[in-house]
């Protein structure tokens, strides 16, 4: 309200020109601003005149019920205020949590990006045993023809191909990628494949319920009758074994490759996710049981042991600490504890907004009274909700085994904001009645009784 608004209403107080209403709606908006830290609108002597006002009737009625909603809103504020500081300080210690889990994501993602240090006893064991899948596997007699088309043609030619950024699935999409200086060798690649088919040096394989359709071609390929097009439609269904490709004398590069450590080859085994950096002669105190390298503790593991101790999680000394499933409980206790701060916040906000829209309050935020305290609020649950879905998303290769208060945070549900909220139906029929009762100390009490938050929780639960 502007100054000017003021120094009219002192003049019609001199004149007792001032109605009931419009007297206790500037001790009402006087009080607003001093609650938001502004300069009230009313001087000390103003006050006073106002207080001296006689009225009779409707006015006396008017007054009161200011003085009513003047008492409602300081409470309010203080009980908003309070409630906001609470949810904020509940919600931030699980979010605290949160982040320490976070952190060792972090601390993780960081340290799979170098080699792991291994013996040269166990990287011969991984080299063994993706060796051993490789020589199970069916691979694509398209993708051999791609690996023969490297193995007789320039680096250049794989370059231009790499370069062309062609998502190759088909072997008429690795066609269409090769550059046209070097088409004859990949019709050479396929020829050398189809002789060695011929000559019972690399036995195929298919689909068995494609049997009728592929042996006819088969035939037809093998007497060199199939169009180009043929060709490839018929590569793209068969398949060689890795022990067929690797026992085949003129297909040398398969041996390499069967013979090589490959990263990220049948990467569903963690072992074949990683970089690798073999210790020779690694010294016995370094090694466990097995011959394995025996890494200290690593740095991601300290993390969460603070969190973890003071929740129990894990006892001091060798202490046994508290179950995954108790820990878990007493949070989602905790997090029950500030929804109700949160509950108990967003009504008082609704009933101070809409009194202040029903006596038309001048107030400098159009979210209303608590804006301030709402978006502090609003953004502690962001962070939590956030840090609570990242936790919950499938792990990453290089993450670790869920630490315990990983497990115990993934327990806890996000903070539904929406379903917190007063529903629409009660906030309708609070700005109905929202002058309804403004007399004595209970209004705002019985205002937020009244209200019936969206998920079905109504205030008439919550004492005070």
């Amino acid at each position: 309200m502007a100054r000017t608004v003021t120094t009219t209403a002192v003049k019609r107080i001199i004149t007792k020109g001032l109605t009931g209403w419009q007297a206790g709606k500037l001790v009402l908006q006087d009080m607003v601003d001093t609650c938001l830290g502004k300069d009230g609108v009313l001087t000390e002597g103003e006050m006073a005149a106002i207080q001296q006002i006689r009225m009779e009737g409707g006015d006396i009625r008017d007054y009161n019920t200011f003085m009513a909603l003047c008492r409602g809103f300081h409470r309010g504020y203080m009980l908003a205020e309070w409630a906001c500081k609470d949810a904020c300080l509940q919600i931030g210690f699980l979010d605290h949590a949160l982040e320490d889990a976070e952190t060792r994501r972090t601390v993780e993602l960081f340290e799979s990006c170098g080699a792991h240090l291994v013996t040269r006893k166990e990287y011969d064991q991984i080299v063994a045993a993706q060796r051993e899948k490789k020589l199970a596997f069916e691979f694509g007699l398209g993708y051999v023809v791609e690996e023969r088309f490297y193995a007789i043609a320039p680096p250049e030619a794989r370059t231009a191909i790499d370069e062309a950024g062609v998502d190759v699935e088909s072997v008429a999409d690795f066609m269409g990628a090769i550059p046209k200086e070097y088409r004859d060798l990949c019709e050479q690649a396929i020829d050398q494949i189809r002789q060695l088919y011929v000559d019972r040096k690399l036995a195929v394989v298919y689909d068995e319920q494609e049997a009728k359709e592929i042996k006819p071609l088969l035939t037809r390929w093998k007497k060199g009758r199939l169009s180009p097009e043929e060709t490839m439609k018929l590569l793209d269904r068969l398949y060689v074994t890795g022990q067929t490709l690797y026992n085949c004398a003129e297909l040398p590069e398969w041996k390499a490759f069967v013979d090589r450590y490959q990263r990220h080859w049948f990467d569903d085994d963690e072992r074949f996710r990683q970089a690798y950096a073999v210790m020779e002669d690694c010294p016995e105190v370094w090694q466990d049981k097995k011959g394995h390298y025996k890494a200290p503790t690593r740095p991601g593991d300290w993390i969460t042991r603070r969190r973890e101790l003071l929740l129990g999680l894990i006892g001091y000394d060798g202490e046994a600490g508290k179950s995954v499933e108790r820990v878990g409980a007493e949070l989602k206790g905790q997090l029950v504890a500030a929804e109700r701060n949160v509950r108990m916040f967003l009504a008082i906000k609704a009933v101070l907004d809409t009194a202040t829209d029903a006596v038309g309050l001048d107030v400098p935020d159009d979210r209303g009274l608590l804006a301030g305290p709402y978006d502090r609020l609003d953004a502690f649950i962001a962070l939590f909700n956030l840090h609570l879905e990242e936790l919950k998303e499938d792990r990453k290769h290089w993450q670790s085994r869920e630490t315990r208060l990983e497990k115990t945070l993934r327990r806890l549900p996000a903070i539904d904001v929406d379903g917190l909220r007063p529903s629409p139906d009660s906030l309708t029929q609070l700005k109905g009645k929202i002058l309804d009762d403004a007399r004595g100390e209970t209004w705002l009490q019985t205002k937020v009784r009244s209200l019936v938050c969206e998920d079905g929780f109504t205030f008439g639960e919550l004492s005070g």
